[in-house]
């Protein structure tokens, strides 16, 4: 593991995609051993100029017409890349003994910096969707916002629905996916309650943070409430938005 002082002492150095090395002449230019070879000599001319270049066994970009391997570089891992990229003149002398010249792109190496993998997500809605059943459901104030509240389990925990509607916000009502998956303002349109099964209407944006199929925004899940729970849960629908059941 690098000191600071020698990753203060590295930082001084140019970016590592900065760096742009022509082929080397005569090394082979395809195939596998063309793309070991450019691997070998970008880190080889990379080294030199002050960078520690460790070539990896991984396979970042295969498929890339122009890729050839990976390396790390101070503990970054870099796509090295081979084709046309670096600029030179080209020059010939014309019929009339006069000197021409163009630009063209010769043969060039360089590095393309990897991003890091995403962080695992442990995001339930977006790994499985909407649960199929909900076991718990309750309605009262919560710090002085009236609620209804669905979930996944009778303990509360797992994928659920807090239903907020406060008496001094302009908002009909607010949704929340929990846990912290999406949060919609004036998300409900509407409810329907039969012993075994709750039903409920969201609007175009709501119904598209939880990717909900129904062209109408209905998400329907089985319900395993006793029966007390179930008017708790009605009383607090009702109380809501008043909407038709």
């Amino acid at each position: 593991m690098p000191t600071y002082e020698q990753l203060t002492e590295l930082s001084r150095l140019r970016d590592p995609s900065t760096l742009l090395f022509g082929a080397r002449s005569g090394a082979p230019a395809a195939g596998e051993r063309g793309r070991r070879e450019a691997v070998e000599h970008w880190a080889f001319l990379a080294g030199r100029d002050g960078y520690t270049v460790t070539p990896l066994d991984t396979d970042s970009g295969h498929g890339a017409a122009t890729y050839c391997g990976d390396v790390n570089v101070d503990g970054l891992v870099y796509q090295i890349h081979r084709g046309p990229r670096r600029r030179i003149l080209q020059t010939w002398m014309d019929s009339e003994g006069d000197w021409q010249g163009r630009f063209v792109l010769d043969d060039a190496i360089w590095a393309v910096p990897v991003p890091p993998q995403p962080e695992p997500t442990d995001c339930r809605w977006c790994a499985d969707g909407p649960p199929d059943t909900l076991r718990m459901a309750d309605s009262g104030l919560v710090d002085g916002i009236f609620s209804v509240w669905v979930a996944e389990h009778p303990d509360g925990t797992g994928r659920g629905i807090v239903i907020q509607q406060d008496p001094d916000d302009d908002e009909p009502n607010v949704v929340c996916f929990e846990p912290a998956h999406a949060v919609a303002a004036a998300g409900l349109r509407g409810w329907a309650l039969s012993d075994n099964e709750l039903a409920l209407q969201f609007t175009q944006d709501a119904a598209g943070d939880v990717d909900i199929l129904d062209s109408d925004g209905w998400l329907r899940f089985q319900l395993a409430v006793k029966p007390a729970a179930r008017r708790d849960l009605r009383a607090g629908l009702e109380k809501i938005r008043k909407l038709p059941t």
